[in-house]
């Protein structure tokens, strides 16, 4: 399993060397398009990033709300223009960024600062070189990772030391966040960012159903980017496997987000216990609802 869980971070990560993220592909991606737009919050338009979207709106099974405003998921953000910018500190009123990227992604696409922002950095992965492969490095290594990569990817950003740290502290911020909004992303704004989002959203009382519809969302404002990355992808090889699991890679499936949870309830026994394990105790959930929640 461990050499599995390496391959699989080692295929994720080579991934970013395509600046277009996401994945329309596969049947989860057809399932996507919104009927609900309350149910993904609200997409947030931007000329620099295409998978950002503030959680305000979404419901919790007790019928309560995410406030708008107040935390907001994101793919990397060194294409945000200054109109960009000018929209999330003025309309969504941002005041802190927590990035879940490693070294080698933050150093090679760095965000765009913006005056009066707070950066915090927050890895979630292990390795600080995660996305620092080059173009032929990435085409054969992905030749030759397993089709269950992303699975395990994702068990272990709900497992390992350095993911549990990281997501520990991302709650942190939002506790400490009393007014404004955190936006928080990787570089896709899928997968680790995924994670922070279902985490948070469990949090707050959202059932598992409309978690997962709020995950499966980057499919749908990814697709285009996805297309060309693919397309780049298709150019750099032709072995069959590497085209698959890049393909495999792109795409945020139920199979990704379930083999988390999976992992969460072996390990942990509930997704309540395992944010206990984050430092969410009884108070301070309840303080975290009272702060990102309205009726």
């Amino acid at each position: 399993m461990k050499r599995s869980m390496k391959s699989g971070i080692v295929v994720v990560l080579g991934t970013m060397l395509f600046t277009t993220l996401g994945g329309a592909v596969g049947a989860d991606a057809k399932t996507t398009k919104p009927a609900n737009k309350a149910i993904y919050g609200k997409y947030i338009p931007l000329k620099g990033a295409s998978n950002v979207q503030d959680l305000g709106g979404i419901k919790t099974t007790n019928g309560s709300v995410v406030k708008a405003h107040r935390i907001i998921r994101s793919n990397k953000m060194i294409g945000y223009t200054k109109h960009d910018a000018k929209v999330m500190t003025g309309t969504y009123r941002l005041k802190t960024v927590v990035d879940f990227r490693s070294n080698s992604e933050i150093k090679s696409t760095p965000d765009l600062k913006i005056a009066g922002v707070k950066y915090i950095k927050d890895g979630v992965v292990k390795d600080s070189n995660f996305g620092g492969n080059t173009q032929a490095e990435f085409a054969q290594q992905l030749a030759v990772m397993s089709p269950n990569h992303m699975p395990e990817f994702y068990q272990g950003l709900v497992s390992d030391k350095i993911s549990i740290k990281g997501y520990k502290l991302f709650f942190k911020q939002l506790l400490n966040q009393k007014k404004g909004s955190t936006l928080f992303h990787c570089t896709d704004g899928k997968d680790r960012t995924g994670i922070g989002a279902m985490l948070f959203l469990s949090a707050m009382g959202v059932s598992k159903k409309t978690i997962m519809q709020e995950y499966l969302r980057s499919n749908h404002n990814l697709a285009k980017d996805n297309a060309a990355a693919i397309s780049a992808m298709d150019k750099v090889t032709t072995n069959k496997a590497a085209r698959a699991n890049f393909r495999r890679l792109k795409a945020v499936k139920k199979a990704y987000l379930n083999a988390a949870y999976k992992k969460i309830n072996q390990k942990y026994g509930s997704t309540n216990n395992y944010l206990k394990k984050l430092g969410l105790t009884a108070h301070k959930k309840a303080q975290l609802r009272s702060m990102y929640l309205v009726k």
